[in-house]
């Protein structure tokens, strides 16, 4: 099974999901896959979320609080669920305002796990 394949059955799983990809801790994204029914600019988000995370994460050393596991912002339009594969990638999960964000965190899950037991990741 393909990153593709992987993030696509996510996408389809989750009601209200906008956009789900494997991104590089530097922003670059590796693998997005976005629903037909919008519009997503996820190079944006890629770039700006993952700027977020770095800062969380350093955020986290200081505090001694260990490795940050996933990260949630819910906004009016839009929320986020990242979630950390490796030290090199996150998976970015972008949904619409009253997606099931509980679902969310359920497939993000197996997505990590899928994607941890991929040899090239």
């Amino acid at each position: 099974m393909s990153f593709s394949d992987i993030l696509a059955e996510a996408t389809r799983n989750v009601e209200g999901a906008v956009a789900i990809g494997l991104v590089g801790i530097d922003g670059m994204g590796v693998e997005t896959v976005t629903s037909d029914a919008h519009n997503f600019d996820h190079e944006m988000a890629e770039v700006e979320l993952a700027g977020l995370l770095g800062s969380i994460s350093r955020t986290a050393k200081t505090l001694a609080a260990g490795k940050i596991k996933d990260i949630i912002v819910e906004a009016d339009k839009q929320s986020y669920l990242l979630s950390l594969v490796d030290a090199d990638y996150f998976l970015l999960v972008a949904l619409e305002p009253g997606a099931n964000l509980g679902r969310a965190r359920y497939e993000v899950k197996k997505v990590v796990s899928k994607l941890q037991n991929i040899d090239s990741l």
